[in-house]
This record gives C-alpha cells, structure tokens and sequence, in this order.
C-alpha cells in the first residue's frame, strides 16, 4: 500500500500536510507533550465490533510494536458526533509526531490488517476528525489514572472551549496553567491532558479531558469546583471571564474500551 493511501484512511495517520511541513522543519518540543485527538464518527447501521476489534487486534498491536503511545480509546455515551470512538494518541514531541506516522505507514503486519479491513465491505464509520494540541505548561504531560482490574471503568468528560480569537484562548490558557488546574484537582477530578489546538477544526480552541470515578463523583467534583473560593475569585479577573475567553463550550462523556490504556 503506498503511504498515501495509509493517510487517506487516517487509520496510521490524521494529520494534515501541513503538519507534516511543520515536522519536518524540526520544530521539536523538549517540554511539553502532543496530543493527536481523533474522532472517528461511527455509522448506526453497522455494528461497532468490526471496527473495535480492528482496533483491538491490530491498531493497538502495532502502535505497540513500534512504541508509540501511551493511547486512550473511548466509546461516547452522550456528547457531539454520538456514537463515535475517540482515541487520544500521546507524543513525547513533535518531531514524533512525524516519525510515528511513518513507523505506522511501514508496519508490514499492520498494513496487510488494513488492507483485509478495508476490503470486508463498507466501513464503519462516516468520517475521521483529527487535532493536534499542544500540551499545557503546567500540565505538560498526560497523567494515566492508576488502574485496578477489580474496578469499573471510570467515566471521563472530555471538553473543548473555542475562544472568540487568539487573545481569548491565550487568557484562558494563562487561566488553566495559574489557578484552574489546581482547583481541579482540589475539587476531586483526576486530569487526564490538557491541550491547545495547532491544528483542526474551529480554531482558536483547547481540549482537556478529566476523569471520575463514576458520574456521581463527576456530580460531586463539579459541585465542589463551583464553590471554590479560589475560582470564585478568577472567574472575574479582567481578561479570564466567559465572555472574554470562551465562545463555546462542547463536552462528551466517554468510557475506555476494554483495550484503552486510559482507563
């Protein structure tokens, strides 16, 4: 298969040219992590299997194989693009961001899985999205929740802010890093990334995701975040308020699949 044609599919790769160029120019960070969030939006008259198995016994096994990660797939319970699987590909750097496009687009064993994937019939989904964000300063890597087996899966919440322009999304960002992760992490959330958008859709935006024990402890931090003295106190701060840094907000609440590596 040529390379191209890994690309198109967006199952070794979701990033555009541009992304490319920009890797190539050895733009490498030596800090903060990267973070390429797909969204594959599933159709409803097809079985989900077809595709999570894929993903299960060939994606993960070849991201694996060539050490890229860690990875977190989700099924959507509620949010934009239901049903739809969500998988969150972490990069030490930008220039792996590259590399690991091209480790994919060589894997031998992987290729020959998608081909066979590809040729079984339609496929299961109607489009791919994919962003790449750049992680927060004071949150520069992703934190994978510890994990117990005799546990249930934790809920997560995945939310993404659009700014009304570049200076909304710097505040914001300045916001999150000074006082709002603290506060979170004071009120009971386990965050997860958080990440400014370098390329994707409905720009300027940041994305983070945090997870909870349940959605009754998800009631519970929120609760706790609202009351907070501390945030009581930002939220009105010259240049960090709604309507100052923030447009629009989506959120989607996931669950891991049993093949996540965040769960």
């Amino acid at each position: 298969m040529k390379r191209r044609e890994v690309l198109k599919t967006g199952l070794a790769a979701g990033l555009t040219g541009a992304m490319s160029d920009a890797v190539r120019a050895g733009v490498v960070a030596d800090k903060n992590h990267f973070y390429e969030l797909r969204t594959y939006e599933l159709r409803n008259d097809i079985r989900p299997a077809r595709i999570q198995d894929f993903f299960q016994n060939h994606f993960m096994a070849m991201m694996k194989r060539q050490g890229i990660g860690p990875i977190g797939c989700f099924s959507v319970i509620s949010g934009l693009n239901s049903p739809a699987l969500i998988v969150v590909i972490d990069h030490p750097s930008l220039a792996d961001v590259q590399s690991a496009m091209d480790r994919a687009g060589s894997d031998k064993d992987y290729l020959k899985a998608q081909r066979e994937f590809e040729a079984a019939g339609e496929l299961p989904y109607v489009r791919i999205e994919s962003s790449l964000l750049k992680a927060f300063d004071a949150h520069p890597k992703m934190e994978i929740p510890a994990t117990d087996t005799s546990r249930s899966a934790r809920v997560f919440e995945l939310r993404t802010y659009e700014a009304p322009n570049a200076f909304g999304l710097r505040n914001k960002v300045d916001m999150f890093n000074q006082e709002e992760i603290k506060i979170f992490r004071d009120s009971g959330f386990s965050p997860v990334f958080f990440g400014e958008a370098v390329f994707g859709t409905r720009l300027p935006h940041l994305t983070y995701m945090v997870g909870f024990d349940s959605m009754a402890a998800r009631e519970k931090a929120w609760d706790a975040f609202r009351v907070n003295p501390d945030w009581a106190r930002i939220r009105t701060r010259q240049g960090w308020t709604d309507p100052e840094a923030v447009s629009n907000i989506h959120a989607s609440f996931v669950r891991p699949t049993g093949y996540s590596m965040i769960r």
